[in-house]
């Protein structure tokens, strides 16, 4: 119970400290203390399950079956058993790892996937466990969504259960429909945990002591992996000892985790063996980048990135052949690594950086709507698409030709502009042709909701990227669906000033990109002439810049770099602000090419110019140079120690700055909100 504590309030320094303190218990080192703890541990799991059948069955009354049976929480099989699995394999070795005990291993997932990392848990088990608790949980969400209420049970009736169905985004296929295809799911779900929680949590039996004394007995730190490296692996030991005798703790504890995960691949360690010269490499990538070490340590087959990230195998077509999901995802991981790599190492500047980002990830959504075309045409009745001329073998081998299909997916924010980076989200609109009847666009809405459920959901294979759709007219509440007509009336009467500026960001990426391109060049010109009152949407700009401000932290840190005044969104709101007032056609391009496009067509001064340009390079290295170091994207500069490591990327990349970074950032966000006030509020 302990693993997911937590203080929620009163005095944190206290609750900080009871839980150091019981930090032994709940993770012991000691290997006698492990062993009865383990022992003690599954027993324990053991005893509660028995209690939770038993309790379940008795509150459940008369209609015990179908409640004892179709609880996605308590039954054999669902969430409460993969949380058990997940605590177990913890408690039993997260004393000799404290990466299996760090606070954010109490999340289930996080949990898994660290127990799969260090070879606790098969990748099969993994995916199994993973996938069944994300499907759960969102039959559990639904569930209590529909009336606001804490239950877990499936609800018996047959239309009530079909429209649960729906809601988890279950699809009929031909022969059974939705309501039989979710029960199906979950009794696959039900049946695949169970077999491995029987198998990871069962009874002591005579002679387990020895067993899993062996089994869990782990040697912590670098001296025990360096120890078993001497022993199997010497020459990439010798590698590992002339890497860190720099005593750089970064590249120190990057290595361990990555040996740790890579000693489980054979073919990883007889690579490493061959060339240990990569051990150096590794060495120098890690202690710049912890993004680095999570990749590799995920994929340590990996590894001939570090040999050089522009090898064959890194480059190519993302689908080829074998065009499937999963290959669509390995290839994709793949080359998002090597240009990570090039990176952290200098070999790429940021904004090149991001449009090699960006090419990625359209290549993947091309993929991506092909292989669910494919699905959705191989599930629809064949009518959905008639009027389209298709390609291939009739049925599941058919391709549509997209030059002529009614669907088009444009594409806005970071991805729009050609500056998409590691965890950004992608912001994309859907737009059908406005000819198309309320039934003939809902064959092209299930494929759209396939699309964005394939790239953006976490599976073994990897995740591609997040998806938001929210930037298209009214939002959430707006139809996922937009037709060119629609888009051109929304601008025309109802979008704010804000939504104007996003949406000259707009650009093709997939589907029939003519109709997607005619679609933006109209919206735009709709646009350009609903909001040539310079005043007005200056007004308009400014209210919404007020409110994103007072929405930041009141304190404004130093590092502080995006949503404050002075922060990336002035110079976004301002370039936006210039191309409409100006009648200056939006530039292709991010936005260093567009403050070029604005100087070259007299909107903007040299100076001012200038101005934009350092700042909007400060501001993009910076973010670009946590996610590197981090994984994540942030809007103020991490700690000191971090900190120091994101000033060293700027400098690889040559990114200037005078003196403390911090100091830098300040004077950077007086000089743009000067020429904000000056652009847009005077």
């Amino acid at each position: 119970m302990l693993i997911k504590g937590r203080c929620a309030a009163g005095d944190a320094e206290l609750c900080r400290q009871f839980l150091r303190a019981m930090q032994p218990q709940v993770f012991p080192r000691d290997k006698e203390t492990l062993t009865d703890d383990a022992f003690a541990a599954i027993e324990a799991v053991l005893n509660a399950r028995q209690e939770i059948t038993r309790e379940l069955k008795r509150k459940t009354g008369a209609k015990a079956k179908h409640r004892a049976e179709w609880n996605v929480k308590l039954s054999p099989g669902g969430i409460r058993d993969i949380e058990f699995v997940a605590q177990c394999l913890q408690r039993v070795h997260g004393g000799a790892d404290a990466w299996l005990a760090a606070p954010a291993a109490a999340s289930t997932l996080v949990a898994l996937q660290r127990l799969h990392d260090k070879g606790f848990l098969t990748g099969r088990d993994f995916f199994r466990l993973a996938t069944a608790y994300q499907f759960l949980r969102k039959v559990e969400h639904r569930l209590q969504l529909r009336d606001g209420l804490q239950r877990h049970t499936l609800p018996e009736a047959p239309d009530a259960l079909a429209r649960l169905a729906r809601r988890c985004g279950v699809e009929p296929t031909p022969g059974r429909g939705a309501r039989e295809q979710l029960l199906s799911r979950i009794t696959q779900h039900f049946r695949e945990v169970r077999e491995i929680y029987e198998r990871i949590v069962r009874p002591r039996k005579e002679g387990d002591a020895t067993d899993t004394a062996a089994a869990h007995e782990s040697e912590p730190g670098e001296t025990g992996l360096l120890r078993r490296l001497r022993q199997d692996f010497p020459a990439v030991a010798e590698g590992v000892a002339a890497a860190v005798a720099g005593g750089n703790a970064y590249a120190r504890r990057g290595l361990s985790r990555f040996l740790s995960s890579a000693m489980l691949d054979v073919a990883c360690m007889e690579q490493l063996t061959s060339h240990p010269e990569w051990i150096a490499r590794a060495a120098k990538i890690f202690s710049r980048s912890d993004l680095t070490v999570e990749m590799l340590a995920r994929n340590p087959d990996e590894a001939r990135v570090l040999a050089d990230a522009g090898l064959t195998g890194f480059r190519g077509p993302l689908l080829e052949g074998d065009e499937s999901e999963a290959r669509l995802r390995e290839n994709y991981r793949r080359r998002l690594l090597a240009i990570v790599v090039r990176a952290v190492l200098g070999e790429s500047e940021p904004f090149e950086t991001f449009e090699a980002l960006t090419r990625l990830a359209d290549e993947a959504l091309a993929g991506a709507l092909r292989i669910s075309a494919r699905e959705t045409l191989a599930i629809n009745e064949e009518r959905s698409f008639a009027s389209l001329r298709m390609t291939g073998e009739k049925g599941r081998g058919q391709e549509i030709n997209w030059s002529e299909a009614p669907f088009a997916v444009l594409a806005l924010g970071r991805l729009g502009t050609n500056e998409m980076d590691v965890g950004s989200d992608a912001d994309l609109i859907f737009v059908v042709d406005e000819k198309l009847s309320a039934e003939e666009r809902e064959p092209w809405r299930r494929l759209a909701e396939r699309f964005v459920q394939l790239v953006s959901s976490h599976t073994q294979e990897g995740l591609l990227f997040p998806v938001d759709t929210r930037l298209r007219p009214r939002g959430t509440e707006g139809d996922l669906l937009q037709s060119a007509a629609y888009l051109r009336e929304y601008f025309a009467g109802d979008a704010a000033g804000w939504e104007a500026v996003a949406f000259l960001k707009a650009r093709a990426v997939a589907g029939n990109v003519e109709l997607a391109t005619a679609a933006i060049r109209q919206t735009q010109e709709v646009i350009a002439g609903r909001f040539r009152d310079a005043a007005e949407l200056a007004r308009q700009l400014a209210h919404t810049r007020k409110l994103l401000e007072k929405a930041t932290d009141a304190a404004r840190p130093k590092g502080e770099f995006k949503k404050v005044a002075g922060g990336y969104y002035d110079i976004e709101y301002m370039v936006g602000f210039l191309f409409l007032t100006y009648r200056v056609a939006p530039a292709a391009g991010h936005v260093l090419r567009q403050i070029a496009a604005l100087e070259s067509a007299g909107a903007l001064d040299t100076p001012g110019a200038r101005t934009l340009r350092e700042a909007a390079l400060l501001y993009r290295s910076i973010d670009h140079a946590i996610r590197m170091v981090t994984g994540r994207a942030a809007n103020r500069l991490p700690e000191p120690a971090l900190a120091g490591r994101v000033a060293r990327l700027l400098k690889t990349w040559q990114v200037a700055v005078g003196g403390n970074l911090e100091e830098t950032i300040v004077g950077t966000r007086q000089q743009v909100r000067a020429l904000y006030d000056r652009v847009i509020t005077s």
